[in-house]
């Protein structure tokens, strides 16, 4: 497979869509140029030529391109390619992995949106210029004071090392052609190795995420025979746990059990939905069992987010006791 962008600086958007293209297939070769008839050469011209068939051309720079999401975000190369060859990437990642059957259609769409919502459209939203436009949508902005907090964040994350930062730190505006198109290849195969690590646990938590959704009674306790990631189904599917407060599950790095409360909000992790009692904070082993009344507490930590036992009996007393003595 060939594949065709432009020369001179590069962007996180044509960069990523190159990524994808060499996850699909290893072989992938990439032109860079700006000469109509050498970029014809290629299977699929992204990012230039003018034109945005979606077959074979995918350039989202001609004033009549105006293909959205439902959200408002404008699509950019990365979303435009991750739209078309997504799930076909995500496909031949389950064809890899240990027990395929377990990852259904239906994970696959669930962690192809995921990765579109958490890595392509900000990727888009930076290279389209509608960052600023989009995240001022978001704070509905009224104050004269509210736009200066948002224009101090503003500029703060404008300095975070996300990828369209890391991507345009790698070119070399004066050096050749020749060195451009070196850096060019090495990012793509920097963010190869990321990448492909990134989709395949996206796929394989997406799987886990459903195992967490049919686990939960809708009760107070979220209870989880395997480890699994039940936080981010939580922030996932907020809704679904609007009842719960704690969640209890296997701990097999210090083995046993942990108790942990849900957050309390999804725009921090560090918030407590349900913290433990304050008298348990920051104690361990005797005098936290001393305390419970039980004997195989191992800890709570001082913020009283989580907290341990050797068996699932105690884990559940410490549970029942937790919900019962909960302080902010």
């Amino acid at each position: 497979m060939i594949i065709a962008t432009h020369s001179g600086s590069f962007h996180a958007d044509e960069v990523t869509a190159c990524v994808i293209f060499k996850l699909l297939d290893a072989t992938t070769k990439i032109i860079r140029s700006r000469d109509p008839e050498e970029l014809e050469k290629a299977d699929y011209v992204i990012d230039v030529s003018g034109k945005f068939d979606l077959q074979k051309h995918f350039d989202h720079h001609p004033a009549e391109f105006n293909l959205s999401r439902s959200n408002g975000i404008r699509y950019a190369t990365a979303g435009l390619i991750w739209d078309r060859f997504g799930r076909e990437l995500l496909e031949l990642i389950r064809r890899c992995l240990p027990n395929p059957d377990e990852i259904s259609d239906t994970v696959i769409n669930k962690a192809w949106k995921t990765i579109d919502r958490n890595i392509m459209q900000y990727t888009d939203l930076t290279d389209n210029g509608q960052l600023d436009s989009y995240t001022r949508s978001l704070c509905s902005l009224n104050q004269s004071e509210e736009n200066q907090v948002y224009a101090n964040l503003n500029r703060f994350y404008m300095h975070i090392p996300v990828v369209p930062y890391l991507v345009a730190m790698q070119n070399d505006l004066n050096g050749t052609e020749e060195t451009q198109y070196q850096n060019f290849i090495e990012t793509v195969d920097s963010l190869k190795v990321l990448y492909k690590k990134l989709f395949i646990n996206t796929l394989t938590n997406a799987r886990d995420e459903e195992k967490v959704l049919k686990s939960y009674d809708g009760s107070e306790i979220l209870r989880l025979d395997d480890k699994l990631p039940w936080f981010e189904a939580v922030l996932n599917n907020w809704n679904c746990f609007e009842k719960c407060r704690i969640a209890i599950y296997p701990d097999h790095k210090k083995k046993g059990y942990r108790i942990q409360s849900l957050p309390g909000s999804q725009s921090s992790r560090f918030k407590n939905r349900c913290g433990a009692p304050t008298a348990w904070r920051g104690k361990e082993l005797e005098e936290l069992n001393r305390i419970i009344g039980i004997k195989s507490a191992t800890f709570v930590h001082k913020t009283g987010f989580t907290g341990g036992a050797l068996t699932r009996e105690d884990i559940e007393i410490m549970a029942k006791l937790w919900l019962e003595g909960s302080e902010p």
